[in-house]
């Protein structure tokens, strides 16, 4: 924890700051724990003191960056810019590496900047990497002003990139339907008023899904401009008509990320936080962990639904998700991310 050397600032000649009550907002569902009392300014002066001179104190950054509202951490990074004139990210970035910056960066950036570089990095260089981008996108379909948000720091970021053309420019060509699949999903409004009949869906479905050869685009279309609280009703009378889940049929019909994309716009309708803990389950069971979609996931849920999402991971996996952590990851990045799980 940040100690508070009143004393010392005082003659230090940096005046004496007193601690403050914490004002910071925090979900119910937040796994953030920040202490009763903070000190905004002693915080930012603790973290540049952790990275100035030889050597990092690590545990300094975890300590604060993990265990502060997310207004409070905004607010910590304003006032590192006032009392420095420097970027604390920037200090922070250059300070850290691999997958321990990864989760620092999420702890010090908007949810929205922190999710435009999520998008960017699943697509640059040699390759695109769809689950990665099938996972943001999950991460941003209910909340409408988050998607304008991360649409628009993207194009701040990348040289007036637009989102849209570099996932279309990415994933074009032999990669079935899951061009449509993204730009559906990235543009649907889920807010939308528009009135949708199950009935009237299903029997296209069926029509869709069950023709000899299956209409793939106009399964997509439709699964895709969808509001969630409708594919998940679409779903349960399915499953009550046919003693079958959709996702079953739709396995079948699809293949590689096209599949993947749908199956997870269908588990994301029928339980969004059991979705994301089987995503978190899935990061740490196959051969080597997926240290991205692992950090992603804990990073923008932790001040959210997180509390919610470990214990639909511990129904799922049968032991908590600290537990798994805990023994697939090491060094900072595990310290970090267990000071966030909680």
């Amino acid at each position: 924890m940040a100690l508070w050397i009143v004393g010392a600032l005082a003659l230090l000649g940096l005046g004496c700051v007193s601690p403050v009550q914490s004002s910071g907002t925090i979900s119910s569902g937040a796994t953030i724990k920040e202490p009763s009392i903070i000190n905004i300014d002693e915080d930012a002066r603790d973290l540049r003191e952790a990275m100035a001179g030889w050597g990092t104190h690590e545990d300094t950054l975890i300590d604060i960056l993990t265990e502060r509202s997310y207004d409070n951490r905004q607010k910590i990074a304003r006032k590192y810019r006032a009392l420095y004139q420097r970027d604390l990210w920037t200090d922070v970035k250059a300070e850290t590496s691999s997958y321990f910056e990864q989760v620092l960066k999420g702890m010090i950036l908007t949810h929205a900047r922190f999710l435009a570089e999520e998008f960017y990095n699943a697509m640059k260089g040699w390759g695109t990497d769809e689950d990665q981008l099938i996972l943001c996108l999950m991460l941003v379909i209910n909340n409408q002003t988050l998607k304008a948000d991360v649409k628009h720091e993207f194009t701040l970021l990348y040289k007036n990139a637009n989102l849209e053309d570099m996932i279309r420019s990415e994933t074009k060509g032999d990669y079935g339907d899951i061009e449509t699949f993204l730009v559906n999903v990235l543009n649907f409004n889920q807010d939308t008023s528009e009135r949708f009949s199950v009935e009237s869906d299903l029997k296209a479905l069926r029509s869709y899904m069950f023709s000899r050869t299956p209409q793939i685009t106009a399964i997509v279309n439709l699964l895709t401009k969808r509001p969630l609280n409708h594919l998940a009703a679409l779903q349960r009378k399915y499953y009550k008509e046919r003693k079958e889940e959709l996702h079953y049929r739709i396995e079948q019909i699809f293949s590689s990320d096209t599949e993947k994309g749908l199956v997870s716009l269908l588990s994301a309708a029928s339980n969004y936080r059991r979705y994301l803990a089987t995503e978190l389950y899935n990061a740490m069971i196959v051969k080597g962990t997926n240290e991205d979609a692992l950090t992603t996931i804990i990073v923008a849920r932790a001040d959210k639904d997180l509390e919610y999402i470990k214990k639909e991971f511990e129904v799922i996996a049968g032991k908590e998700l600290k537990m798994m952590v805990q023994a697939d990851t090491s060094g900072y990045y595990r310290k970090a991310l267990l000071s966030i799980i909680n």
